[in-house]
């Protein structure tokens, strides 16, 4: 496997934990895998991030991030717990520990 904080070991253990997600059931949606300069400025104006995009550049901009949703009912699941499940499945694989105020966030 790649070393970490390369965008080719980010994409091998988000596959992974793609598979792990299916093969239990989930139905996730992946969002903002590689975000542009403006989009995470819009974000940042928003509320949504504390990067920038240019002093203080995200690992969405470097494709090493990426958002991830569990869809119920036709809308996201919010629920503590199976974000947990999974960050800490995400840490085991390589990945950082959960933004607390960001759970949706997987990144190395």
């Amino acid at each position: 496997m790649a070393t970490t904080k390369t965008r080719v070991f980010f994409t091998q253990i988000l596959t992974q934990l793609m598979r792990e997600m299916i093969d239990a059931g989930l139905n996730p949606v992946f969002d903002y895998i590689k975000r542009s300069t403006e989009e995470q400025q819009r974000m940042f104006k928003a509320g949504l991030s504390k990067c920038d995009g240019i002093k203080k550049v995200s690992q969405h901009q470097n494709g090493k991030a990426c958002d991830i949703y569990f869809i119920k009912n036709n809308d996201i699941n919010w629920n503590a717990d199976l974000y947990k499940k999974w960050h800490d499945r995400w840490t085991k694989l390589g990945g950082k520990q959960v933004i607390t105020w960001d759970p949706a966030h997987f990144e190395v």
